[in-house]
C-alpha cells in the first residue's frame, strides 16, 4: 500500500539533511557576505535555494538592468549547483541508483559551467547583491518540507502501483516545479530494494524533476526579467533543459 512507504524516522531524518546542505549555503552567505562576486552569489545561493535567488535576482535585474549578465552569471551557477546537489543527495542515500544517474546529471552540469565560463568575464560586478534566504532550520520551511516530502512519496508510490513507469514520470515532472530535493529522495528511498522502483525508472524520473525545475526558473525569467537577463540567461536555459531532456531519455 502507498501508505506503508512513509518511515516517520526517514522523513525526519531526510529533513535534517536536507535542511543541514541548505543551512551550509545559508550560513555560508551570512558570514562571508554576498557582495564577494556573482561566482560565489551564486555557489552558495544553489546550496541555499537556486529558486529563491532566481527570484531575487530577476527582480533586481528590473531596478538594475545593466547588470544584468552579472545576475544571469549567478543564476547559472545556481542552476548548476541544484544539479549537483541532486548527485550528493542520491549518493549518499542509494550508491547503486548513483552510478546509473551520476554521468547523466554530470551533462546539464557541464552544459552549465560551459556557459558560465562565456558569462564570467562580462559585465560590472554589483556592489551589492543582497538575496533574501529563509533560514532552513526554522521550523515552518523543515515542516513544509516534510509535509511536501511524505506526499510525494505516497503520490509517487500510489502512481507507481496504478499508472505504472507513465505515472511515476508525470509526478516528477509536477512535483519537480514545486521542490527537486522532495522529489528525488522520494525517488532514492522508493528504488532502494525494498522500495520496488526500477533504478532506470528512478533515473529518469529524476532527471525529469530536474528538467521540470530548471523550466520553470527560466521561464519566469524570459517572462519577467529585464531584457538584457532574458537575453544572457537564454543560451545557457536552452542548453540547461534540453540536455536533461535528452539524458533523461537514453538512462
Amino acid at each position: 500500500a502507498p501508505f506503508n512507504v512513509v518511515n516517520p524516522f526517514t522523513v525526519w531524518l531526510f529533513v535534517v539533511f536536507i535542511s543541514g546542505i541548505s543551512f551550509i549555503g545559508y550560513v555560508l552567505m551570512k558570514l562571508i557576505g554576498v557582495r564577494k562576486g556573482m561566482g560565489l552569489t551564486g555557489l552558495l545561493g544553489g546550496l541555499a535555494s537556486s529558486t529563491a535567488l532566481t527570484l531575487s535576482f530577476i527582480q533586481r535585474s528590473r531596478s538594475n538592468p545593466e547588470l544584468s549578465r552579472p545576475f544571469a552569471l549567478a543564476i547559472i551557477i545556481a542552476w548548476t549547483v541544484m544539479f549537483a546537489r541532486v548527485a550528493i543527495l542520491v549518493i549518499a542515500i542509494n550508491r547503486p541508483l548513483a552510478n546509473l544517474i551520476l554521468l547523466p546529471l554530470a551533462v546539464p552540469i557541464v552544459a552549465g559551467l560551459v556557459c558560465c565560463f562565456f558569462l564570467v568575464n562580462r559585465g560590472n560586478t554589483p556592489e551589492k547583491t543582497d538575496v533574501a534566504f529563509v533560514n532552513p532550520f526554522e521550523l515552518w520551511p523543515a515542516f513544509t518540507f516534510a509535509v511536501l516530502f511524505t506526499l510525494i512519496l505516497i503520490l509517487s508510490k500510489t502512481a507507481q502501483m496504478y499508472l505504472g513507469s507513465k505515472g511515476i514520470y508525470i509526478t516528477s515532472l509536477i512535483s519537480g516545479l514545486a521542490d527537486v530535493d522532495a522529489i528525488t529522495l522520494s525517488l532514492t528511498q522508493l528504488s532502494l530494494p525494498q522500495g520496488g522502483l526500477e533504478l532506470a525508472q528512478a533515473g529518469r524520473a529524476i532527471l525529469l524533476a530536474a528538467a521540470a525545475n530548471t523550466l520553470l526558473k527560466g521561464v519566469l525569467v524570459l517572462l519577467t526579467g529585464a531584457q538584457g537577463l532574458r537575453r544572457a540567461i537564454l543560451p545557457g536555459f536552452l542548453a540547461m533543459t534540453v540536455t536533461t531532456l535528452l539524458v533523461a531519455l537514453v538512462v
